[in-house]
């Protein structure tokens, strides 16, 4: 169901996701921002990021969206890192802009949850489907947290 809104409707929105692996490991994880990326969800969501700056507590993306004309969609994402267990991500964009808050908690020696709390206000009138929207989200985090998960299983076997 599409929704109507006005220019300028701001939504929030908040997921959690556990990980089992440390948080050092997640929070190293979660912030190693590379080219690459879209390998891992490129079957689900497909884009392509080029890294405009690196350092140590910022990194800044441009995000392409592959389409044609109208539907191709290019993006300038803010990342801020706050070691050891947050970061926040800042995205622009010509249908909305958005905030997102990443927190890790540690919830025993090898369990970490994820606390992602977005706040998007919408430029357009026409919003995307909601519940679709929310679907992808959880598809493409389950995907990443099954990497995570398999790469920190693979790093304890060394």
């Amino acid at each position: 169901m599409v929704r109507r809104q006005p220019r300028g409707s701001v939504q929030v929105t908040r997921y959690r996701k556990l990980i089992r692996a440390p948080l050092p490991f997640v929070f190293r994880w979660c912030t190693d921002f590379r080219e690459d990326d879209n390998r891992i969800t490129d079957s689900i969501y497909h884009y392509r990021a080029e890294i405009l700056l690196r350092e140590p507590s910022r990194i800044v993306r441009l995000i392409t969206v592959p389409g044609r004309e109208r539907n191709r969609a290019t993006d300038v994402e803010i990342i801020s890192v706050h070691p050891p267990d947050r970061w926040r991500l800042e995205k622009l964009s010509v249908t909305d802009d958005e905030v997102g808050h990443y927190r890790l908690t540690s919830r025993g020696p090898a369990l970490t949850a994820l606390e992602m709390r977005f706040r998007k206000r919408w430029k357009v009138s026409r919003l995307p489907d909601q519940d679709r929207y929310r679907r992808l989200f959880h598809t493409v985090w389950d995907r990443y947290v099954s990497v995570i998960e398999s790469e920190y299983r693979r790093s304890r076997k060394k």
